[in-house]
């Protein structure tokens, strides 16, 4: 689209689902300022008479060119926005199971850039076998397929931006290739009406080994659940739902068409999800994120003259067990760690475990905390606070003999579930 007129650009925004339904329309006109930025042109649509009263009530994000946008990232006339409420492709709650795969094409297959699936979004039903096929390799020994199956209700209704989904998918594949060392990976996603029983989506990996593919597997189904622009309504008889979803990953502010000029308080809003669009610390609100099962392992080191540390090996330390009691002080931190850190969730740990290794001859006690949960956030706090306070504890273990201890190298060492999938510190 050309400029509406001189100082103002125009630009134009899809809705989908419930806006769409609330609006009364697939699509709108804006006109902004030259210049202006995503959050103004959220502010400027929730001013229109009918779109206002539709977000009403809605977390929703902006995608500008099928790309999640930063509150900070200035438009361009012709741009094409999407305001895209939480979104709902699949449910935490759907089964995981093997469907008998039946024929038929739909449209908008592509291959996977570094793998040998394909990524369809489109009707008609999905060929779970067909999929699995063409994730297979020769260098493959594990293949994992997910399926995830109409249900509990008599149909579901999915709606897509079918464009930017299959764009987010191919994205979210590539990423769990290259972070999970998988060989190929494919995902098949229905729109339209899915009667119970058939499969609403699907996704195959294939790995050298299954470990690898279990993890690229969940990684990928739970990404695409939460990042993939698909909506679903479910049906009984003449009852219509919207099924309430979760808000897309907003996206980070970053360098590029004027978004230097943004202020310091909305760029660090639009990149730190513990801060509101004001600047103001707040805490997140993780109660629409699926509970999945998450791991996270953290490390620390002390370090002190190595008869301090041949002291603490022998047990001869004016305090008496080191190791031991390190060990069951940083486990104890690991479930009180939301005392400890004001924005932190309480987290149900399911398990916690400090290892520390003495070496006397270098004079370092080298921690490793792990901690698992299942649960809609993650464990790295909990990982962490357990490294640092057993480090802490090895310290006071030992400051009567030496009190130039030094502790360091608090870190994430790995990280596993939720939406960002799995983590690892290259220590190379």
């Amino acid at each position: 689209m050309e400029a509406a007129a001189d100082g103002a650009i125009e630009v134009r925004v899809r809705l989908f689902a419930i806006l769409r339904e609330r609006a009364g329309a697939g699509e709108v006109a804006l006109t902004l300022p030259t210049g202006a930025t995503v959050a103004e042109a959220v502010d400027a649509l929730a001013e229109r008479p009918g779109l206002g009263e539709a977000m009403d009530g809605l977390d929703v994000v902006l995608a500008v060119n099928r790309e999640y946008a930063p509150d900070t990232q200035r438009l361009a006339a012709g741009d094409e926005l999407a305001l895209v409420p939480p979104v709902s492709g699949g449910s935490p709650e759907a089964d995981a199971t093997g469907t008998e795969p039946s024929a038929g094409e739909g449209e908008g297959a592509e291959g996977v850039a570094g793998g040998q699936g394909s990524i369809r979004v489109g009707p008609g039903r999905i060929d779970v076998s067909a999929l699995i096929e063409r994730v297979g390799d020769p260098g493959a020994g594990a293949t994992v397929a997910f399926v995830g199956t109409t249900r509990t209700v008599e149909e579901l209704e999915y709606e897509a931006y079918a464009e930017m989904a299959r764009e987010r998918i191919a994205a979210i594949l590539r990423d769990c290739i290259v972070r999970d060392g998988l060989i190929a990976a494919g995902a098949e996603h229905r729109v339209g009406t899915v009667p119970r029983g058939e499969a609403s989506v699907a996704v195959a990996v294939s790995a050298a080994h299954r470990a690898e593919a279990f993890a690229g597997a969940r990684t990928a189904i739970d990404r695409i659940k939460a990042e993939a622009p698909i909506w679903k309504k479910e049906v009984e008889g003449a009852a219509e739902r919207w099924v309430e979803g979760a808000t897309p990953p907003r996206a980070e502010a970053a360098d590029g068409r004027g978004n230097g000029a943004a202020s310091a308080s909305s760029a660090a809003g639009a990149a730190l999800t513990h801060l509101d669009r004001s600047g103001a610390a707040r805490m997140v609100d993780v109660g629409e994120k699926p509970a999945t099962e998450r791991r996270a392992r953290a490390g620390a080191a002390v370090h002190m003259t190595p008869a301090t540390a041949a002291a603490a090996l022998a047990g001869d330390g004016p305090k008496g067990d080191v190791v031991g009691t390190a060990r069951i002080a940083g486990i104890q931190a690991a479930k009180r760690t939301a005392e400890l850190i004001p924005l932190a969730h309480p987290v149900p740990v399911s398990w916690v475990d400090v290892d520390l290794a003495i070496d006397a001859t270098a004079g370092t006690v080298a921690i490793e905390a792990e901690a698992r949960t299942v649960a809609g956030t993650g464990v790295e706090l909990e990982a962490l606070t357990a490294a640092s306070v057993a480090a802490l504890t090895v310290y006071d273990m030992v400051k009567g003999v030496e009190r130039g201890v030094t502790i360091g190298d608090v870190r994430l060492l790995e990280k596993s579930g939720g939406r960002s999938g799995h983590w690892r510190r290259d220590e190379g």
